[in-house]
């Protein structure tokens, strides 16, 4: 793992973003139930560990040799993200809405967008791949072509997989949710039972049981 990365971790374990509670689960926005829960907006109220994340953002752009008319942000979440990635590189950006606006002329990407325009998504966590499911068929719907979710945290759920085959996309995460598990038990912030529990649930969210 990238030296930068396990400290990037740290940091968010640090300043409370990363919560493990496997006897207490969280409720997620789909609904379910899980053992861990990411708060990455909290991650901005840090610059610097921001700007570490935003830096390894950008070189997974690089590395990866992603190509795109626009860096879009996921709205809400991702919407800072993408913003400070895009003006670290000095590239136009914008951002997506998870519905159409009631008013106006029903716009789903606002900012500048031209036709057939290609997005790479930046988002804060993929969890069951729900939301970027979502937003990806509004783009496409669009004429916009989206090939590439860009996202601090994938907890690489069977769901979530399930959806980048079906939409023919690639998720790429500076951190998964093994890495945060290996990492969480260096730092004693949970037990090997809990570390096999976190296992469990990625392998199967939906039927998982404390």
């Amino acid at each position: 793992m990238h030296s930068k990365i396990q400290d990037l971790v740290k940091e968010m374990i640090k300043f409370g973003l990363i919560k493990i509670s496997p006897q207490n689960p969280f409720k997620y926005a789909s609904g379910k139930e899980g053992p861990i829960y990411c708060d990455n907006r909290l991650m901005s109220s840090d610059p610097k560990m921001w700007a570490l994340a935003i830096e390894l953002l950008s070189e997974t752009i690089n590395n990866k040799n992603l190509k795109y008319d626009f860096i879009t942000g996921v709205a809400t979440a991702g919407i800072s993200h993408a913003a400070a990635l895009a003006f670290h590189r000095s590239e136009p950006m914008n951002y997506v809405r998870s519905k159409p606006k009631s008013h106006g002329i029903g716009k789903i990407v606002e900012g500048k967008v031209g036709e057939n325009s290609k997005l790479l998504l930046v988002e804060d966590l993929v969890n069951q791949g729900s939301s970027i499911e979502k937003v990806i068929r509004l783009i496409r719907d669009q004429g916009h072509v989206v090939d590439s979710v860009l996202c601090l945290v994938d907890y690489q759920t069977p769901n979530a997989k399930k959806v980048a085959k079906e939409l023919e996309i690639d998720i790429f995460s500076l951190i998964n949710l093994n890495q945060l598990a290996d990492i969480c038990l260096s730092e004693d912030i949970i037990n090997k039972d809990g570390h096999q529990l976190l296992m469990r649930w990625q392998q199967d969210p939906d039927n998982w049981q404390v």
